[in-house]
């Protein structure tokens, strides 16, 4: 795989993401636009080492927009654009590296494809995720929780809880908290990278296949 080809795709990818998730905001008329927190590869990273370097106390204002959405302005707006091309560009790259390393590793093994890539995503999002527990962390983030993600594992807790009532003494509530509430503490980091490893393994694994299948299709 192409790292660079692949990491410009996910760069335009996650570009378009930052996009519509402003207007789908402006068209419900909502004061603000979501902003994403999934693969922020290099901003999680550049948030860590501002704040161990304490500068982060200069980024309140931008803590706020990523926790409870920012003001729709051509600034902001510009911003999230070029954050989110960024971001998504070094996310794929480290997808398609890891992808490469495993093709090599596996070589006459006859490992899946659809493996493959989604082990790669699983370890990129896991990282992702890791980094994102930290940096609510070391901000002291006030929300506590994901309002939505499209995250396999997510889309199945509330799958779940739309189908019947998921008591607080369950197991499956111990288990959805782990996944679902920002962590207080670094065993929350490393619950939050498994859980990114498996939404990133799922999901990763299921575009490859649908990719895969496509890819198949046309060369009939």
């Amino acid at each position: 795989m192409n790292a660079i080809r692949f990491a410009i795709y996910t760069g335009i990818l996650w570009t378009i993401a930052s996009v519509l998730l402003i207007e789908i905001s402006i068209i419900q008329g909502a004061p603000t636009a979501w902003v994403e927190l999934d693969f922020r590869f290099l901003s999680g990273i550049v948030l860590i080492i501002l704040d161990s370097l304490d500068l982060g106390t200069n980024l309140s204002e931008l803590i706020q927009y990523a926790q409870f959405g920012m003001p729709v302005n051509a600034l902001n707006t510009t911003t999230s654009i070029i954050t989110g091309f960024i971001d998504g560009f070094a996310s794929g790259f480290f997808i398609a590296i890891f992808y490469n390393f495993l093709s090599i590793i596996s070589e006459g093994k006859n490992l899946p494809t659809t493996i493959k890539f989604g082990i790669a995503t699983g370890i990129v999002l896991g990282i992702c995720s890791g980094l994102l527990a930290i940096v609510s962390i070391q901000y002291n983030f006030e929300m506590n929780s994901f309002g939505f993600a499209i995250r396999p594992v997510f889309l199945t807790f509330l799958g779940i809880s739309n189908i019947a009532q998921i008591t607080d003494s369950s197991f499956l509530s111990t288990v959805s908290k782990s996944y679902l509430i920002f962590p207080d503490g670094y065993g929350g980091v490393i619950e939050w990278g498994l859980w990114g490893f498996v939404d990133g393994f799922i999901g990763g694994a299921v575009i490859a296949f649908i990719f895969t299948r496509i890819k198949n299709y046309y060369r009939r």
